[in-house]
């Protein structure tokens, strides 16, 4: 008998962590409590992500994996935006470049990998 209530008990334990009930929201798992008010090297900078919650933030990841909250209206905050769009634009124009399409050629090969002839 204590054998099967713990079985149960087990078993809706794990359902409770599994199963997410209808209309329930999922929490993120890191939001801003407080926002920096001290600018940050641009440098240092890795990335960034808009946050609508409690209160509209951006969070800025650092090289080093830190996450800074900070309000995205101000300057110094918008500079940094535009510097890591910036940079993020320029290395995709980069990648583009290097993996481009090859030029077309005027053979055709066929299934055995012989060139066929025009």
């Amino acid at each position: 008998m204590k054998l099967l209530l713990l079985v149960l008990f087990c078993f809706c334990g794990f359902t409770l962590f599994t199963v997410e009930g209808v209309g329930s929201e999922v929490m993120k798992r890191s939001f801003c409590v407080s926002l920096t008010s001290k600018p940050l090297p641009v440098n240092s900078v890795k990335s960034y992500l808009i946050e609508e919650g409690p209160m509209r933030a951006v969070i800025f990841v650092t090289r080093r994996g830190i996450k800074i909250c900070a309000d995205p209206e101000v300057n110094w905050a918008r500079g940094i935006i535009r510097a890591v769009d910036s940079r993020h634009k320029r290395r995709n124009m980069i990648q583009t470049k290097l993996m481009g399409s090859q030029p077309p050629t005027d053979r055709t090969m066929t299934i055995s990998g012989k060139p066929s002839s025009p």
